[in-house]
């Protein structure tokens, strides 16, 4: 909550307007007990939606520790395209949990995921290290598997200085609202608007981004 409000409080300036459209694939590769995979496929459109400004790919395998508690690792591609120089591109080694906080899927679900990431960008040979903490909360307003509110806040914090530029003073906030409607028993669509917040010690940079995500399970 602290960190919401003074994030929230700092200057803003260099406004932009965004569209990120997302489709991932994930479940089990089989039975309850097979292993876990997850396919995610990015594009964002920025600059007040002129041009299409970033494009990644995520892929992932892990298990399942218990009901609602799943365990993942993988590869990450990214190409950022800045306006006016040449694109980037990164990639990066990721690893992550995602654990229940509170569940009753006919009422309200809390959940938190956390992910580590080693980003390499070409052209560069420092390696960076940044953490993740995402916490999201969904209630289903006619019982389990309905459509219903969706809100989440994901915290984006480098540990180290690198030669192409992540710096440890730099935060990055993102906070989501919208909806979680399912368009069938295994496809669900997530719509709404995300603020994207990047602190720096004198500026703090604001995205107002339309965000879509289309998701498949591979499974119930």
């Amino acid at each position: 909550m602290a960190a919401l409000v003074a994030a929230l409080a700092a200057p803003a300036s260099a406004d932009d307007v965004q569209l990120w459209s997302t489709a991932v694939l994930q479940g089990p590769l089989g039975g309850s007990r097979a292993p876990m995979a997850v396919v995610e496929v990015q594009q964002r459109l920025g600059d007040d939606l002129s041009r299409p400004t970033v494009s990644l790919v995520r892929v992932g395998l892990g298990v399942r520790l218990a009901p609602d508690v799943v365990l993942l690792g993988g590869y990450h591609l990214q190409r950022t395209t800045p306006g006016g120089r040449a694109a980037i591109n990164e990639h990066r080694i990721w690893q992550q949990i995602s654990v229940p906080i509170h569940t009753n899927p006919d009422h309200l679900m809390i959940n938190a995921r956390f992910r580590l990431e080693q980003r390499i960008v070409e052209g560069a040979h420092d390696l960076g290290w940044r953490g993740r903490a995402q916490l999201r909360i969904q209630a289903p307003l006619a019982g389990r598997g309905s459509a219903g509110p969706l809100l989440w806040a994901e915290a984006l914090l480098p540990f180290n200085d690198t030669d192409w530029g992540q710096r440890r003073e730099v935060r990055q906030y993102r906070y989501f609202v919208g909806a979680l409607v399912p368009l069938g028993r295994l496809l669900n669509l997530e719509a709404g608007y995300m603020t994207r917040l990047d602190r720096a010690p004198t500026i703090t940079r604001v995205s107002h981004v339309a965000n879509l995500t289309l998701s498949y399970r591979l499974s119930s």
